[in-house]
């Protein structure tokens, strides 16, 4: 048998293996019109130093915005903010694993899974951005519903909350995910060739690609479906253990400036999604879409979502291993210990 140490550190090898054609790409800090220097923080600043190294998948959320408005960058002037733009969730946690990134914004499953035998990393939930709801689904080309998806090929991110989504739908449907689909790996970049090839029949995936997608085909299910047999996932921020609990006052600042964005989103949600449009490439009519199929969580109601999160995390975890996608899930307490509550920030 493979000690636990010798284990994980297989895992980690095996996760960067499967993840490696999949480079992460560094980000300037901010848009090219507006410098750190020009920005402004609007909140207290945090004394923060060192290099921060912040990650994100690209789609739109409070994190494009601060990203386009260089406001991390504004409320951590001492420190050197770089922001790394990653394909998915697992390449990020491949990223956490490695140490080379200090916190970002990905889904609950991958989360799970980092969390989880064998990896067991020291990472650290902090926010729960939003639920996820229509902006992730299942669209098919010719198939009026999931049943008529038997015997197909379905094009999916592995270990995402679009590959848990869509376990929990067949499911629901009353199809084995194992036996009477097949199901294939593909990160949102490749999804538009597979989707194109005469091999895959849908394909589960999230914005901007599931827009590409939808304009062809027929949406058979929702995150928010999903979410409402129960099963719902979330879009999180994580931080590594060891940075969160050494960086407090940052933790906090970033909690307060995520809150003040959801401010600025009711108070002129214009400006808000155009920002959005603009960081990820999209139009205005497409990032508004993808906006509202979130439902974003402000600062007073972080704690009971993390509260919840703590619950769907070991939820997740425990369904992972009943596929056969982790080893096991890990004790119930380690879900809910492992994340940092506003209190603790």
């Amino acid at each position: 048998m493979i000690s636990t140490p010798t284990r994980r550190a297989l895992a980690v090898a095996a996760l960067g293996a499967a993840a490696a054609p999949l480079a992460a790409c560094v980000g300037p800090p901010a848009n090219e019109w507006l410098s750190s220097e020009d920005a402004t923080c609007p909140i207290d600043t945090a004394e923060t130093e060192g290099e921060v190294r912040f990650g994100f998948l690209g789609g739109p959320g409070t994190e494009l915005y601060a990203r386009e408005h260089a406001l991390l960058e504004a409320c951590l002037p001492n420190a050197e903010v770089e922001w790394i733009q990653f394909p998915t969730g697992q390449d990020m946690i491949q990223a956490f694993a490695a140490g080379s990134v200090d916190a970002g914004v990905l889904g609950s499953v991958p989360t799970a899974v980092a969390l989880s035998e064998p990896l067991e990393l020291d990472v650290a939930p902090i926010a729960v951005n939003a639920v996820i709801g229509d902006t992730e689904a299942l669209v098919a080309k010719d198939a009026d519903s999931i049943e008529d998806l038997k015997g197909g090929t379905i094009a999916v991110p592995f270990s995402s909350t679009a590959h848990f989504s869509l376990q929990q739908a067949l499911i629901e449907a009353g199809l084995d995910p194992a036996r009477d689909v097949e199901l294939i790996n593909a990160s949102p970049d490749t999804i538009p060739s597979a989707w194109n090839s005469a091999e895959v029949v849908a394909s589960y995936v999230w914005d901007p690609v599931l827009g590409e997608l939808q304009k062809d085909g027929t949406t058979l299910v929702t995150s928010k479906d999903v979410a409402e047999f129960g099963t719902p996932t979330y879009n999180i921020t994580v931080a590594d253990g060891e940075w969160a609990r050494s960086n407090p006052e940052a933790v906090a600042t970033y909690l307060e400036l995520h809150d003040w964005i959801l401010g600025q989103a009711e108070s002129d949600p214009d400006d808000f999604i155009e920002a959005n449009a603009r960081q990820a490439n999209i139009s205005v009519d497409e990032a508004e879409t993808q906006l509202e199929g979130q439902d974003f969580v402000r600062l007073a109601g972080q704690a009971d979502a993390l509260d919840e999160l703590g619950e769907a995390l070991h939820a997740t975890a425990e369904f992972l291993a009943e596929q056969g996608e982790i080893d096991r899930a890990s004790d119930k307490d380690r879900y809910a210990d492992a994340i940092i509550s506003p209190e603790e920030g």
